[in-house]
């Protein structure tokens, strides 16, 4: 949420909004997405998909008591979402079953290995 906003306010942001979404609109329909039941629930470019499940399958792997669900702005953060992200470059077999899994239900573009 904290890219939404940064959006809605103007500044430098990493995916695309619909601009009537609102935090409420985006929650249901990024629900709705990593659910499975529609592929097509978030209006985003394949690699901005493909991103977002990169994030989200990081943000899985990470204790939720760490550093990114207190507050992201903390160093540890970083370091945390660095790791994991290491890994998913690494082509982490955890990762790859996780992203094979979910490609056809999430609308996902073919994984790339080998430091996609």
């Amino acid at each position: 949420m904290n890219d939404f906003h940064t959006a809605q306010a103007g500044g430098g942001y990493v995916f695309s909004y619909d601009k009537q979404d609102t935090e409420a609109t985006l929650e249901a329909k990024l629900d709705r997405w990593l659910s499975g039941a529609d592929p097509n629930a978030i209006g985003m470019e394949p690699a901005e998909k493909q991103t977002l499940f990169s994030f989200y399958w990081a943000a899985s792997m990470m204790p939720a008591n760490g550093a990114c669900f207190t507050d992201m702005a903390n160093p540890a953060c970083g370091t945390d979402l660095s790791k994991w992200m290491a890994r998913e470059l690494g082509d982490d077999p955890r990762f790859v079953r996780a992203y094979e899994a979910a490609k056809k239900p999430l609308g996902l573009p073919p994984l790339q290995t080998g430091g996609h």
